[in-house]
């Protein structure tokens, strides 16, 4: 009995070096998938060092990009191993993610790490920490570039919705002060009334009367197509409906502060 030996399972490198001659869209998936467990390595290694609120899909997801990228453009004659190649695109990807989710600018974040680093200086140096007009004056920062890093970090800082606005002496928590999406109760309420109101002054409009308000301002049946459908000329449905605009008003005379 004749025993099939099993075929050896390619390398990452092989797969790799194979899909640079064939360009056969079937070896790049090979490749993708082989080297996933490189994209979620590095990918659990950057979420390390972010907040708490940054989750590993996004890392992934972006960290995929670079890797179908890197797999594009991988030429084993420069003598660099695929592994490592994809690497540092997978990573670069990554951090190109985290930039376009953040609102403020990379020269400002650049000024802020100079500061912080200028600021561990001069401790170090004195064994004291300095102030921030200190620290910006021996780091090379003007007035403009220390507000913006100010503002930056203030406006970065994640607040809880519970707690107070940050540098202000107002308890009232935060949640208090965001204007709702939804209507007014009370407005909604009054608009309701309203509306009844005016519907039980048309009803007990006279009949011809009611006709020509329905028309006029439901149906968008002007005064003279009115007056053809009653068999009566235009200015006598004018003069109907101005009567009927009075007998409304008289019966909406409690709602008029309100409207």
């Amino acid at each position: 009995m004749i025993t099939a030996l099993a075929s050896p399972v390619a390398s990452l490198q092989d797969l790799a070096e194979r899909y640079t001659r064939t360009r056969a869209s079937a070896d790049r998936d090979a490749v993708c998938e082989a080297a996933m467990p490189l994209v979620r390595k590095i990918a659990g290694c950057v979420l390390r060092r972010l907040p708490h609120y940054f989750t590993i899909d996004d890392l992934i997801g972006d960290g995929s990009v670079g890797l179908i990228r890197a797999a594009d453009r991988y030429n084993p004659v420069l003598g660099s191993s695929f592994e490592h190649w994809a690497g540092r695109i997978v990573r670069g990807a990554i951090f190109n993610g985290l930039r376009r989710m953040d609102f403020v600018p990379e020269r400002v974040r650049r000024d802020a790490r100079t500061l912080e680093a200028t600021r561990w200086k001069i401790a170090q140096r004195h064994g004291n920490a300095p102030s921030d007009d200190e620290a910006a004056k021996c780091a090379g920062l003007d007035e403009k570039k220390l507000e913006a890093v100010r503002v930056a970090l203030r406006r970065s800082a994640p607040h809880s919705l519970d707690m107070p606005a940050p540098n202000t002496d107002d308890s009232q928590p935060l949640r208090d002060k965001l204007a709702s999406l939804d209507a007014d109760p009370s407005a909604h309420v009054e608009l309701l009334a309203l509306c009844a109101a005016v519907g039980r002054a048309v009803a007990a409009l006279p009949a011809r009367e009611r006709l020509i308000v329905t028309a006029f301002y439901a149906r968008n049946i002007s005064l003279r197509q009115i007056g053809d459908r009653l068999g009566i000329s235009k200015q006598r449905v004018s003069q109907l409906h101005g009567r009927a605009l009075l007998g409304l008003r008289a019966a909406l005379a409690p709602f008029a502060e309100s409207v």
